[in-house]
């Protein structure tokens, strides 16, 4: 699961909100005790996946103080046949296991952390379908991709998660640069030019769904991602992968809490943190609030492109690059122009073979890398560039 889920959330206030019924305005009082509750996040792959737990604990409202990783406990997994296993620190207060679980047992994971001993409930693993298939529509004014599902008698529960990564260019290419030792524009080596760049995000989003509420169980297009119109991430290509996992009735529960919670936040009927149900308990100081919930079985992953070519009329915007300059410089104002005025040189303006006057943008428009990565990422599928322009 995406460690940021929870961690958004779990921000305790202890309010009095006083009678309903009275029509004067009404400042609640904001706590400012720092609890720092254990915070625990995880799934246990049975799959012969990774395995990752998160710990941190919570803040007050009003800290400006960055994630509190608990990065000095012991952490196993615990199973009732099979044996007992140890996760390893990977990261800031991300345990991991890479073994291959079994899927018939059953297990329960005990963290031992310097403020106290946390044990969860028995952890049932639930088996995820393969059938996971992603699509998408165009619709007025953005896009939106989807997954459908079937669910079972054993799988009526399900969550998605994504990662999202997607190609992008720069206004003006980088084909020229100034040297200053000779006092010339050169042109850039090969190897050097940058014409396209990568960019990616992590969704924190809560997406849910029961296959119960539907005939035959069959989940038909879920929306799992929003893009709207003018984003960049359709500007060239797109790529997303979704994970989809089974739940137990009591962590779609859970996550429905945490859902509401996030969307209503703010709202008086809303559940505080705090409220909703967990499967961790505290063993040294049992009544402990502890957020959070562990859940185990199998991620099914699925990824899907989308060229910019698929889609009619799709017309892409980068905000940074909205008020890109295009200026004509003379040799006479090379100085000042690229060295004091760090500008580039884009496209020459030559007077038959001779050319040494040049329009010329800022650095920012004609080097994507300040923006994302010059390299795709490993899984990147290319495709022919040619067709667009």
């Amino acid at each position: 699961m995406n460690n940021h889920k929870i961690g958004i959330l779990a921000v305790f206030i202890v309010i009095l909100l006083g009678p309903l019924a009275c029509r004067e305005f009404y400042e609640p009082e904001v706590t400012d005790i720092d609890h720092r509750y254990l915070v625990v996040e995880g799934y246990l792959e049975t799959d012969g996946g990774i395995s990752e737990i998160s710990l941190t604990q919570t803040q007050p409202i009003y800290s400006t103080e960055g994630n509190r990783p608990v990065n000095e406990a012991n952490v196993q997994v615990e199973s009732r046949k099979s044996g007992t296993w140890h996760m390893n620190l990977t990261g800031s207060g991300i345990y991991t296991l890479e073994a291959a679980l079994p899927v018939d047992d059953t297990y329960r994971v005990r963290i031992q952390t310097p403020f106290g001993e946390y044990l969860s409930e028995e952890i049932f693993p639930v088996a995820t379908s393969d059938d996971l298939e992603l699509g998408y529509t165009g619709r007025p004014g953005y896009v939106s991709i989807h997954a459908s599902t079937t669910g079972s008698e054993q799988s009526k529960f399900f969550i998605w998660e994504f990662e999202e990564d997607w190609e992008f260019r720069s206004p003006y290419p980088n084909y020229y640069y100034f040297d200053e030792a000779s006092m010339t524009i050169m042109n850039t080596p090969f190897d050097e030019i940058v014409e396209r760049c990568y960019q990616s995000f992590q969704s924190s989003n809560i997406i849910l769904e029961s296959s119960e509420r539907f005939q035959n169980q069959r989940i038909s297009r879920k929306e799992i991602q929003r893009i709207d119109t003018l984003s960049e991430k359709l500007g060239e290509r797109y790529s997303i992968l979704v994970r989809q996992r089974g739940l137990q009735r009591e962590a779609f529960e859970f996550w429905d809490a945490m859902r509401k919670n996030s969307d209503e936040i703010g709202g008086i009927f809303s559940p505080l943190p705090s409220m909703i149900g967990t499967n961790i308990q505290s063993v040294s100081s049992p009544g402990e609030s502890v957020i959070g919930y562990i859940s185990a079985g199998n991620t099914v992953e699925k990824r899907m492109y989308i060229d910019k070519r698929e889609l009619d009329g799709w017309a892409s915007r980068i905000d940074d690059y909205q008020f890109c300059p295009l200026d004509t410089v003379t040799p006479l104002a090379y100085e000042i122009s690229y060295i004091i005025g760090e500008m580039v040189p884009v496209f020459p303006l030559c007077e038959g073979a001779v050319c040494v006057t040049y329009l010329a943008s800022t650095k920012n428009c004609t080097d994507c890398r300040l923006r994302g990565s010059q390299y795709p990422p490993d899984f990147w599928e290319p495709f022919d560039h040619s067709v667009d322009r």
